[in-house]
């Protein structure tokens, strides 16, 4: 086989046409009409020499291979748009879950804080869908609301200043059938554990002026999440987002401090009984609780609120694993909430009150001081659990009256209504006699 056969062959193989020859003519060459097919003259093959005919071949499939990449090029291009097309399509409800908790409560949410509510929802993996918010400076109210794909409440804050508003939400709370909530809010926030769900925060608004009684007007923040949140998850968000309601509403005060991601660690909800001391619920690291085997629950807020709350309970679980409950309370209830709830314990308890002033008592189970605080009425409580009579409570769920007699339910009483009075500048304290 020739030289020229050979390469023949190659560009065939190769897919690289033959390159065209010249007019074997003038004639033909004029005529512009293709020659018969054949082999081409000898003395054409002849007058190309061997380089020109290499140099031919070889832009041939120069040009080939430029086809070959710009169709791999295209190919790729194309499965890069399906694979960018569907990471986005991916990645498009992370986004926006970042989006919104951004932008949610005019971005006064802390770090981490709208991941932990999400869990509260019933399905964490919802993402999120839905952010409002609203001032309202006229009414006085702010909103927050942040809800997921599945329809599902994440994130809900009502906040009010005006008075009827804050009296009505705080009504809903404190009853006139002498029922209150059953716990502050840890952090030394003012606040307290609603009694039908959530956190309340009852922060001052002095920028707003005075009521009709000529006292600094405060905030009700109504906080709620979903249906498995928990005060520790909610009370970060609520203070956070009490601070910019504040802002908005102009209260003029400084913000209130946004607790710890973990404050469920540095706020536990049970600790050794002598942990009270030096607390104004000191009187629960003494008396029978001085041993060891009790734990307490402090909520003593920083400033003024509308609730102190102190519990102690015996170590340790019950047969089904939960924390026995509480065997002696302490109360502080700050406002005229006071009243309602006063006069309706008193009611129960048998003693004589009048609709002006509440008269301190002491019994069994309960006992009671007043005194004004900030103006506003103020009621000291102890609360203590009795066996009822046929009722079949474990010992360790009651006190019976050799460990805990009505003189150490006074002495208890007076210590924590005189340090409460102390701290909060209270006036007027008046105590039960310890008979």
């Amino acid at each position: 086989m020739s030289e020229e056969e050979q390469q023949r062959g190659e560009r065939e193989s190769e897919g690289i046409p033959e390159p065209e020859r010249a007019p074997e003519s003038q004639d033909e060459a004029d005529s512009g009409t293709d020659p018969a097919p054949g082999p081409a003259p000898r003395r054409e093959r002849e007058s190309e020499t061997e380089d020109e005919r290499r140099e031919r071949w070889r832009l041939a499939r120069e040009a080939a291979d430029r086809r070959r990449r710009r169709n791999k090029i295209a190919a790729w291009c194309g499965v890069g748009v399906l694979v960018l097309g569907g990471a986005g399509w991916i990645a498009k409800p992370y986004v926006q879950d970042r989006m919104i908790t951004s932008d949610a409560c005019d971005g006064a949410l802390p770090a981490r804080s709208m991941d932990t509510l999400r869990g509260t929802t019933g399905d964490p993996d919802a993402h999120l869908t839905e952010s409002d918010t609203e001032t309202d400076t006229g009414l006085g109210r702010y909103t927050c609301e942040v809800a997921n794909d599945e329809g599902g409440r994440v994130l809900e804050v009502r906040v009010y200043s005006r008075r009827d508003d804050v009296d009505r939400k705080l009504v809903r709370d404190f009853q006139n059938n002498g029922a209150h909530p059953a716990s502050a809010l840890p952090g030394g926030l003012p606040g307290f554990e609603a009694r039908f769900g959530g956190v309340a925060l009852v922060p001052e608004c002095p920028g707003r002026g005075k009521d009709a009684a000529g006292l600094p007007r405060r905030l009700f923040v109504d906080v709620l999440g979903g249906q498995g949140a928990d005060p520790h998850q909610l009370v970060r968000a609520g203070a956070a987002v009490a601070n910019k309601a504040a802002e908005k509403l102009g209260c003029d005060r400084d913000p209130l401090t946004v607790p710890a991601r973990d404050i469920e660690k540095s706020e536990p909800e049970g600790v050794p009984s002598a942990r009270a001391a030096g607390t104004t619920c000191a009187a629960l690291a003494r008396g029978p609780f001085s041993g060891a085997g009790w734990t307490v629950d402090l909520r003593i807020p920083e400033g003024p609120a509308p609730l102190t709350s102190c519990k102690v309970r015996p170590s340790g679980e019950d047969e089904d694993g939960e924390p026995y409950p509480p065997v002696a309370r302490l109360y502080g209830l700050y406002g005229p909430e006071v009243k309602r709830v006063m006069s309706a314990e008193a009611g129960f308890s048998g003693v004589r009150t009048d609709k002006t002033r509440m008269r301190p008592w002491l019994n069994d189970v309960t006992a009671w001081a007043t005194a004004r605080c900030d103006g506003r009425p103020a009621g000291f409580k102890l609360r203590v659990s009795r066996e009822d009579e046929g009722s079949d409570k474990p010992d360790e769920q009651v006190l019976s009256r050799q460990q805990l007699d009505r003189e150490t339910m006074h002495a208890m009483l007076v210590s924590f209504a005189e340090k409460e009075s102390a701290e909060r500048g209270c006036t007027g304290l008046r105590l039960p006699s310890a008979d």
